[in-house]
């Protein structure tokens, strides 16, 4: 097998993506935004541009060089009195890679490494977080739109306030480059306590749910209990998580003469925590198990991520970021569990902040678990955000 089978993965795909399933959550946006606008002043709206570039090369069984710009993002968002609405556009206009070296199919984890590094939606125009939620309510709020999980910071940070080139390898691999982002309805509560404690329902259409397939329409809740306190110097949290939805639709198969049905529910269980020293200091730490059920086959995988970050002058920070993926990994097939081998990964990168709107970032991340896998990743990244 040639390299050119894989060249689909980092050429973008032309064809755009049909925005039917957030055309619903947008116009009622606009509707309700739109009656407020009218006698919005200035300081109502906020409109940011956001970009994202980075060259890239993977050094190990197969070698992989090039160059992305991932992100361009414009964001708006609207506050006033009871409603607050938040739009992302991001376009992605060039992403090409060069591989140097033949791929084996037998022995190559490219591909699959290609899959997790992509964004899930391949089209030049991306509708990101878009959502209209209520402000005014006592105790609860209300959100309608393209939403993120809540299972975690790691999964809703952008590219501007991670500390490295990608999300964790344990949400990716669960949730994919992007992260558990869908459409769906979010009901939230916080119970007057002198602390903030936040009761978090999700309903997710399930369209997107980034594990094993995409496309069908089975919905996906999620629970969430989230704790913070402190204050802007200060600060620190936690959280819990639960969700379940189906990989597909239930299935009937037959296997030695037995009609099996199988509903493949997959389920996720974790939390997070985190403590800042602003600016100088702050440390996060997170963990996802998962139960993911297709016919005949169960794979029970978990991950741990943590993250240290140091920033002793006001233009440069230093981050490190050990994981481990297979706490536990086993997969039981037939009647027999079998264990599957730990992904160990680790990421350093420093951050150089010449001016405010700026950030430049070098970084290395090395995969030590799995040897199919590229074994050094090293990146040059730049971001700017001007709001």
């Amino acid at each position: 097998m040639n390299s050119q089978k894989f060249l689909k993965y980092d050429i973008v795909n032309k064809k755009f993506k049909s925005l039917a399933k957030i055309l619903f959550s947008t116009i009622i946006a606009l509707l309700i935004t739109s009656q407020n606008t009218k006698k919005a002043e200035a300081q109502d709206i906020r409109v940011s541009f956001l970009g994202n570039a980075f060259f890239f090369s993977f050094i190990g069984k197969n070698n992989l060089t090039g160059f992305s710009v991932r992100n361009l993002i414009t964001r708006g968002e609207f506050g006033r009195g009871f409603f607050y609405a938040k739009g992302e556009l991001d376009i992605n206009p060039y992403n090409i890679s060069l591989l140097t070296e033949r791929i084996e199919e037998e022995n190559s984890a490219m591909p699959e490494f290609l899959n997790s590094e992509t964004p899930q939606d391949q089209g030049i125009i991306r509708i990101r977080e878009t959502f209209v939620s209520t402000r005014g309510l006592p105790l609860i709020r209300l959100t309608l739109g393209r939403i993120f999980a809540k299972i975690g910071n790691s999964n809703s940070e952008s590219f501007w306030e991670r500390n490295f080139t990608e999300r964790p390898l344990t949400i990716r691999r669960f949730f994919g480059y992007d992260g558990f982002l869908d459409e769906g309805f979010e009901f939230s509560f916080t119970p007057p306590l002198p602390w903030t404690l936040e009761i978090i329902g999700q309903i997710f259409d399930g369209s997107e749910k980034p594990w094993n397939s995409k496309g069908s329409a089975d919905v996906v809740g999620l629970i969430s209990i989230r704790n913070q306190f402190g204050d802007d110097r200060t600060n620190g949290g936690f959280g819990l998580f639960w969700s379940v939805g189906k990989n597909n639709t239930s299935q009937r198969l037959s296997l030695k003469g037995n009609s099996i049905v199988s509903d493949n529910n997959s389920e996720f269980f974790g939390g997070d925590a985190f403590f800042n020293f602003n600016p100088f200091f702050s440390v996060k730490i997170g963990y996802i198990l998962g139960r993911i059920m297709r016919p005949t086959i169960l794979d029970i995988e978990g991950g741990l991520f943590t993250e240290f970050s140091v920033r002793p002058i006001e233009f440069f920070r230093a981050n490190i970021r050990p994981e481990i993926f297979g706490i536990p990994r086993n997969r039981e097939e037939g009647g027999i569990m079998t264990s599957q081998p730990q992904v160990i990964e680790l990421s350093i990168s420093f951050d150089f902040i010449p001016v405010y709107f700026t950030k430049l970032r070098i970084q290395w991340t090395g995969n030590f678990g799995e040897k199919r896998l590229p074994q050094n990743i090293f990146y040059l990244q730049a971001m700017f955000n001007i709001d």
